[in-house]
């Protein structure tokens, strides 16, 4: 849909929404959050007396009052109460601990309201607002572009892909993705569990499963139950057969009851998982559930995402191809005078990180003007005064758009082209760059490649894995070409090596 009709669809205004039509479609539509299904304390607690071993043991309990064993309804009693207060008192603290978390990750979002423009708490977003996303902001809902030159976003937490994505008007920007470079205005047209992100969080929702654990221990209490109760049945035949006492035969299937079941089990359980989930803690880790720790630890397979889990997320400047006579240090030095961190740009601050030990070279010229980067001409420019005064251009950008400067295009543009073709092919982005000479000709001076490396310690996590026999898959959204390249054992590629391989 194109943006005018995104806007008459909407019902949304120039001058933004009134408050009480921002009321009403709260009303419709909700906060924009993602909802979750929160279980009453009080039922939660509960849950932890419900199921076959604690039915066995609260059978133990009534028997044991029925008969007058006070000792052992205390003690019975006791362990029953011990393993509920364990589970539950460590699930509250991790949500406790959640909920903080979330406190400290909410997001505030620039909107136009009543004709002015004010900054809201991002939940109390609608469908229809005129909302302004610019460098360094987190999306605040689904939106559709309606004004402005383009945007740079970071969308590698919902789709894997490592390099920001080109926006432009009519485009859309997904919630929870971050804004690297650039500044528009957007209509919001999802909100809370309507986004992208919230659609994906339904289907999590969904998906309900009994761990390995909860299954294992009602197998366990399926199993003595029925044995329990074959028992005390038969115990209760021949007592009335031959004529004994009730209450003799009350104690004898106390005693039964209570051998036949692990009373101390459940308690046992919670208290060693607690232990371990107290030791997560302390790395950072929030256990959110008990019975995750012992799943995690019958773990097959492991599925990891790649980018900014196996990845750094950031690009790192690769060995440059020269071109005309230029050495690779002259590459990157024209590459950093093209670039400026001012402007925040993932491409710029990686050449300018990889040129860091050409600073002083870089510190003895003068950028006189510079030209940033934008959609329309793929490049940047810079003009650069050098000690001697004399002025040069330099710029850097997509090779085509480089090729495209200097008069001798025709006859390098195979060769050009090849290698740009050779980086792709190992999931590298190539950046031309090119500068003027003493008569003001452009002149093809190379390529730059970048790439989003493996962290330190991926190689060595994985290795540590697969030592356990864990199986370790790469899961991604990038380009297939890239994930080859990151699950590459060919350690000339990087400082270290990725020892696992993908999987498509």
């Amino acid at each position: 849909m194109d943006r005018e009709g995104s806007l008459e669809k909407l019902a949304a205004s120039a001058d933004g929404l009134t408050s009480e039509e921002v009321a009403r479609r709260l009303e419709e539509y909700g906060y924009n959050e993602i909802a979750e299904k929160r279980l009453n304390p009080l039922v939660r607690l509960f849950g932890y007396f419900w199921g076959p071993i604690p039915w066995m043991i609260e059978v133990a309990i009534v028997l044991s009052a029925a008969i007058q064993h006070w000792a052992d309804f205390g003690i019975i009693l006791t362990l029953l109460l011990v393993n509920a207060a364990v589970g539950f008192w460590h699930e509250h603290k991790a949500e406790n601990a959640i909920e903080l978390l979330k406190k400290r990750l909410s997001l505030s979002a620039r909107v136009l309201r009543d004709g002015a423009w004010r900054v809201i708490p991002s939940r109390e977003l609608v469908p229809g607002d005129i909302v302004r996303v610019r460098l360094g902001d987190i999306v605040p809902a689904d939106v559709k572009l309606v004004s402005g030159d383009y945007l740079l976003v970071d969308e590698s937490a919902l789709t894997g892909e490592s390099l920001p994505v080109e926006k432009r008007v009519a485009d859309v920007a997904y919630a929870g993705s971050i804004v690297k470079q650039g500044e528009m205005t957007a209509v919001v047209y999802g909100t809370g569990m309507n986004t992208y992100f919230g659609n994906t969080a339904r289907l999590v929702e969904v998906a309900k499963t009994e761990s390995h654990f909860q299954r294992a221990v009602i197998k366990i209490g399926d199993y003595l139950i029925f044995l329990a109760a074959f028992l005390v049945v038969l115990i209760f035949m021949v007592a009335m057969f031959r004529h004994e006492s009730l209450v003799e035969t009350l104690q004898f299937a106390l005693v039964l009851t209570v051998a036949a079941i692990p009373v101390a089990l459940p308690a046992v359980l919670s208290v060693t998982m607690a232990v371990g989930a107290a030791a997560l803690a302390k790395r950072k880790v929030i256990v959110s559930k008990l019975a995750a720790i012992e799943e995690m630890a019958g773990m097959d397979v492991l599925c990891s995402d790649k980018t900014g889990t196996l990845t750094q997320n950031r690009l790192i400047l690769s060995e440059p191809v020269a071109f005309a006579g230029y050495s690779k240090e002259e590459v990157i030095l024209l590459g950093a005078l093209a670039s400026r961190e001012e402007d925040q740009d993932p491409i710029d601050i990686a050449i300018l990180r990889g040129a860091e030990t050409l600073q002083t070279k870089i510190d003895a010229k003068s950028v006189v003007s510079f030209t940033p980067f934008d959609p329309v001409h793929k490049r940047t420019e810079a003009s650069i005064r050098d000690v001697e005064g004399n002025i040069f251009k330099v710029s850097k950008g997509a090779p085509q758009a480089i090729l495209s400067l200097v008069a001798d295009a025709e006859e390098i543009a195979d060769t050009v082209n090849q290698r740009v073709l050779e980086f792709a092919e190992r999931g590298y982005r190539a950046l031309g760059v090119a500068r003027t000479n003493r008569d003001g000709d452009w002149v093809f001076v190379g390529i730059i490649p970048l790439y989003d490396p493996p962290r330190d310690d991926s190689a060595e996590t994985i290795k540590t894995a697969q030592e356990m026999g864990i199986q370790v898959k790469m899961v991604t959204g990038d380009h297939i070409a890239i994930a080859k390249e990151t699950a590459s054992t060919d350690q000339s590629r990087y400082e270290y090596p990725a020892i696992f391989k993908c999987c498509r």
